[in-house]
C-alpha cells in the first residue's frame, strides 16, 4: 500500500494499469524460490500482493523480439520487484540467455490482467457496499483462480435479503459508471479523507483509489478507469466462520461465464425432469417432489434392509435353536451381495445370544492393486471365553489381511478370494 521513493523498479502499471507492452534494461538476475529471476529498471508486472495475484506474460530481448522467455511469478522483496522466468525447451536455462545492461521488452498476460482488475475494484466495490448497507467491514480478501471472497466481521446479521441489498447497491454502482482515480498523499491528507481503513503504519506516499462519490481506499492493485468495466457482480456462496461470514463472489467475464454455465445447468436439469427450463419456479418445485420422493424411497430402503438384516440373523439362529448348550457355538457364513454395514448388523444381532460366535464373509468390489478381497467380521458374545486378536493373528499367518479390533470383534479384510479356504481356515481356529 506504499511508493518507497528510493525502490529501484519505476512501477509502471500504477500510472497506466491499461499498459499491455514496455521496454526495460535488466540491472541484475537472481534466483528467487529455486527459480531465475530478473530485476529491471522499470516494469509493468504486478507482483503479488493486497489479495491480487501476480501478472504473468514474456520477457523478450529487444534485439531478438521472436525469442520470449515466460515470466511465470512475479513477487517483491524489500522493495525490488523479481520476475521469475520459466524454463522452455530452447531456453532450459532461462537466465543464462539475459545480461546485466540488456534491453528488452516486456508484455503482460492482458487477460489476466483485465480479470484481474474486475475482480479487485468489484471487491472494494462491494466492500464499500457492504458498509452502506450494514455497517459490516471486510477484514480480508482472496482472489482465487474461479471465485474470490471477502471475510466481513458480521455474522447472523448478513442475511441473504441484506447479501442482495448490497449486491444490488455494487451493480448499480457498476451501471453508473464512476470514474476510478488514484494518487499519492501524505499521512496526514490521508487522514482527512473519507476512507473506509487506513493502516496507521504505512509509510507515505500512500496510494488511494477513489470512485467518484462513492469510496476511497488505500490500495497497490490495479484497477479500471470506470467502474463500468467490472461490468458486474454476483455472490455466489456464503459460509459462516465464528464471528465473521465469508462471501464468495465472480466479477465481469467470470460473472457471465458463470451465469452460461448454471444456465445449461438449468436446461439440463430441466430436460431430465421434462420441465420449460424458463419457468424456474416450476423447476424447482419438480426438483423439490423429486427430492421428496428420494428421501421417502430411502426410508423405504432402510427399513427393507433392516428388515433383511433380521431374518439373516433369525436364520443363523434357527440353525443352533436344537443344538444342545455349549460355551461356543461357532457360525461361519459367506453372504455374497452384501455389504460390511450389512454383515455387522446382523453378526452383532447374532452375538446378543449366549455361546454365540460368528464369523460372516463378504467378497468386496474389485480393487486393482488387491484383484481379490473378502471382508470380514467376527464377534463373540460376552460368556464366549476367546480373544479374538489372537485369532485373527494367527490366520494372518497363514491368508493376509488387514484389520483388527477388540477381545471379541474384529474385522477388516483377507487378500483372497478363495472362500472355501477361508471357511475352513476360519472353522479350525475359532473352534480351537
Amino acid at each position: 500500500l506504499e511508493l518507497d521513493m528510493a525502490s529501484k523498479a519505476v512501477r509502471l502499471f500504477w500510472k497506466d494499469p491499461y499498459l499491455k507492452e514496455f521496454t526495460a534494461k535488466v540491472i541484475r538476475k537472481a534466483v528467487i524460490e529455486k527459480k531465475h529471476a530478473l530485476v529491471l529498471d522499470q516494469t509493468a508486472f504486478y507482483a503479488t500482493s493486497g489479495g491480487q495475484p501476480n501478472d504473468t506474460g514474456v520477457i523478450k530481448k529487444l534485439d531478438v523480439p521472436n525469442r520470449g522467455i515466460p515470466v511465470v511469478d512475479v513477487v517483491e522483496v524489500k522493495d525490488e520487484i523479481y520476475h521469475l522466468l520459466g524454463a522452455t525447451e530452447q531456453d532450459p536455462d532461462p537466465s543464462s540467455y539475459f545480461q546485466e545492461g540488456d534491453s528488452v521488452s516486456g508484455e503482460i498476460d492482458w487477460t489476466r490482467r483485465v480479470d484481474h482488475m474486475q475482480q479487485h475494484h468489484g471487491q472494494h466495490i462491494l466492500s464499500k457496499a457492504f458498509i452502506d448497507v450494514a455497517s459490516a467491514a471486510t477484514v480480508s480478501f482472496h482472489m482465487g483462480p474461479d471465485v474470490s471472497y471477502i471475510d466481513l466481521d458480521k455474522r447472523d446479521e448478513l442475511t441473504e435479503e441484506v447479501q442482495e441489498k448490497a449486491m444490488a447497491l455494487a451493480n448499480r454502482t457498476i451501471f453508473e459508471n464512476r470514474s476510478v482515480t488514484s494518487g499519492f498523499y501524505t499521512m496526514e491528507e490521508a487522514q482527512k479523507m473519507p476512507l473506509r481503513k487506513l493502516d496507521p503504519s504505512l509509510h507515505p506516499p500512500i496510494r488511494i483509489i477513489q470512485v467518484d462519490g462513492y469510496d476511497m481506499q488505500a490500495c497497490c492493485g490495479t484497477h479500471p478507469a470506470s467502474t463500468g468495466q467490472v461490468m458486474g457482480i454476483a455472490i455466489v456462496h456464503y459460509e459462516r466462520i465464528k464471528r465473521t461470514t465469508r462471501l464468495y463472489f465472480v466479477c465481469g467475464l467470470r460473472a457471465l461465464r458463470r451465469t452460461s454455465s448454471l444456465s445449461q445447468a438449468v436446461r439440463r436439469m430441466a430436460g431430465r425432469l421434462m420441465m420449460p427450463p424458463l419457468d424456474t419456479s416450476a423447476l424447482e418445485r419438480a426438483l423439490d417432489t423429486t427430492l421428496e420422493d428420494n428421501t421417502n424411497m430411502r426410508k423405504v430402503q432402510a427399513e427393507l434392509e433392516k428388515e433383511a438384516q433380521k431374518q439373516a440373523a433369525r436364520s443363523i439362529l434357527d440353525q443352533f435353536k436344537d443344538a444342545p448348550p455349549s460355551k461356543r457355538r461357532v457360525c461361519v457364513m459367506e453372504m455374497p451381495g452384501r455389504d460390511m454395514m450389512f454383515i455387522r448388523s446382523v453378526g452383532k444381532t447374532v452375538a446378543d445370544q449366549p455361546g454365540m460366535l460368528v464369523a460372516l464373509l463378504v467378497p468386496l468390489p474389485v480393487d486393482a492393486k488387491v484383484p481379490s478381497t473378502v471382508g470380514f467380521f467376527i464377534t463373540a458374545n460376552a460368556d464366549v471365553d476367546v480373544d479374538l486378536r489372537a485369532v485373527l493373528k494367527a490366520i494372518y499367518a497363514e491368508v493376509p489381511g488387514k484389520g483388527g479390533g477388540e477381545q471379541r470383534t474384529v474385522q477388516g479384510s483377507f487378500n483372497t478370494g478363495d472362500l472355501d479356504r477361508l471357511d475352513a481356515l476360519l472353522q479350525e481356529k475359532l473352534n480351537e
